[in-house]
């Protein structure tokens, strides 16, 4: 059986990173992006790097940047096997970046927030989402896409949340739920690593009810999934596009 460590983790990571996977991601939203800067289209100019202390894992959950938000890539489509230990693919952010595309404030943020409709057993529900990038259009399709499927797999769509400003729990960082680019499913029956423990560096196991063929749904329009994370929330997902471009998503296996 294979082992991992932390550094053994983030070292054989660090040469995924690639730059243009935010171009590539965020077309119309990114105009540029190389080892020393990202710009916007709208000319906001965010460093690719941070100097703050990134050694420990504590360090890097709180400060991470633009580069260290690709080192652990992000495995589409593949199996359900428990990720290695501290391996959470986009649960490293850099928060400027979310501020600077979706809004500073929950103000700002809420003035780009639409209603779409979305499917549930008994008939739908409106959810508010982000219109930037077409998000909105994403989920939207998404739903869509999740209503063809057999109702024993479709009833893990039920019960949807998206947006709410608010930090995660235990931190001092913002939600992706903030930005109104997550949503979660299921919360009542899914699973979440905090009620196993509540150190990030705690040695945990697994637990997934959420079916694959709903994460792949998501995964097609750019929206990754928390149980791909050693700190699984298997409830959650989020719009993600700079993990899933073709040229930087990890193959499937």
């Amino acid at each position: 059986m294979r082992t991992f460590t932390i550094a053994g983790i983030l070292l054989c990571t660090l040469a995924w990173g690639n730059p243009q996977c935010y171009v590539e991601g965020y077309p119309g939203l990114v105009a540029s992006a190389d080892e020393s800067a990202l710009t916007l289209v709208n000319g906001t100019r965010l460093p690719y790097r941070t100097a703050d202390a990134k050694t420990t894992w504590d360090e890097k959950i709180n400060h991470a940047d633009l580069a260290m938000q690709l080192t652990q890539r992000y495995d589409a489509g593949g199996s359900e096997t428990p990720p290695p230990y501290l391996f959470d693919p986009g649960r490293l952010r850099y928060q400027p970046f979310f501020q600077a595309l979706y809004g500073n404030d929950q103000k700002t943020i809420e003035k780009n927030l639409v209603t779409i409709t979305w499917p549930t057993l008994k008939g739908s529900v409106k959810l508010p989402i982000t219109k930037v990038g077409g998000v909105d259009k994403k989920l939207y399709a998404i739903g869509q896409e999740i209503a063809k499927l057999p109702k024993k797999e479709r009833i893990w769509a039920e019960g949807a949340a998206t947006y709410c400003y608010r930090v995660i729990k235990d931190t001092d960082r913002l939600s992706m739920h903030s930005f109104g680019i997550a949503i979660d499913l299921a919360p009542a029956t899914t699973q979440y690593w905090k009620d196993e423990a509540s150190a990030e560096t705690a040695k945990i196991g697994y637990k997934n009810t959420m079916p694959l063929s709903i994460v792949r749904i998501f995964e097609k329009h750019g929206f990754i999934w928390g149980g791909r994370w050693y700190h699984y929330d298997t409830m959650h997902f989020e719009y993600r596009p700079e993990l899933l471009a073709p040229s930087c998503v990890a193959k499937a296996h």
